[in-house]
């Protein structure tokens, strides 16, 4: 039995908006900016050096993005997203909250709710929440196999990835209780052909200065795998240092 939440949202913009950075990144962002202001409370120090090692906003941030990680909330999104909205244009904006993160789901909510009646950006653009739905996510676990991964957002490693993913997964288990079983292995070989990916513009998130780049592209088993439930999560949280921001998001393939 998993313990993962998906909280989503359906935005309507009232006006055109030009977005420095993909939307759904951008949102992110000012979320945090809000919850940060609502929740911390020693703004003068640095997260990571902070004295209040329990406080709320440094776990939600995971020391405002500093271990980028070890977040336990992510954004999902395509590889790119368009930066210019018009006006009554839709947008889905999906998170999902690793195990007891999910017990704070209010505050994002409330953050997200007070931008919609300031608005982005020094309150210069107003949209409404035309919808929001919570749900817990289910490993789909089954009697299929898994014979390929195509990564569709880049990841930072490529080396030994199953022991550095597994390993990944079981700090998150400790850290936000996910999964009540152990994590299986996976061994077998494959042959990954993947496409080096950089954008020259870094992203400024919290502390952290990330440069985005990383690989994408194809991962083939030479012999096909069980759609295990390490699989399941992975396909979940995605792949890579930066899962947060929507990196190492994957489709698995299945016969």
């Amino acid at each position: 039995m998993s313990n993962i939440t998906s909280l989503e949202y359906r935005i309507r913009f009232l006006e055109d908006v030009v977005f420095k950075d993909d939307p759904e990144i951008a949102l992110f962002k000012v979320i945090f900016i809000r919850l940060k202001n609502i929740l911390c409370i020693n703004h003068g120090e640095d997260c990571i050096s902070c004295k209040y090692k329990k406080c709320l906003y440094r776990y939600m941030s995971a020391g405002d993005f500093a271990l980028m990680d070890s977040m336990p909330i992510k954004i999902n999104k395509p590889l790119f997203s368009k930066r210019f909205i018009k006006k009554n244009e839709l947008l889905e904006l999906n998170c999902i909250f690793l195990g007891n993160a999910a017990i704070h789901i209010d505050f994002f909510h409330f953050a997200l709710k007070d931008l919609e009646v300031r608005g982005l950006f020094k309150e210069e653009y107003k949209f409404c929440i035309e919808d929001v739905s919570i749900e817990n996510v289910n490993l789909l676990e089954d009697n299929t196999f898994v014979n390929s991964i195509t990564v569709l957002t880049p990841i930072d490693n490529i080396k030994n990835i199953f022991e550095v993913e597994k390993e990944k997964i079981e700090r998150l288990n400790k850290l936000y209780g996910i999964i009540d079983k152990k994590m299986p292995c996976i061994a077998e070989a494959y042959d990954f052909r993947a496409i080096q990916f950089h954008i020259r513009k870094s992203l400024h998130m919290g502390s952290n200065r990330i440069n985005q780049e990383g690989c994408i592209g194809k991962l083939q088993f030479r012999t096909p795998v069980s759609n295990n439930s390490f699989l399941q999560l992975l396909k979940i949280i995605g792949m890579g240092k930066y899962y947060g921001i929507g990196g190492g998001q994957i489709k698995l393939g299945t016969i």
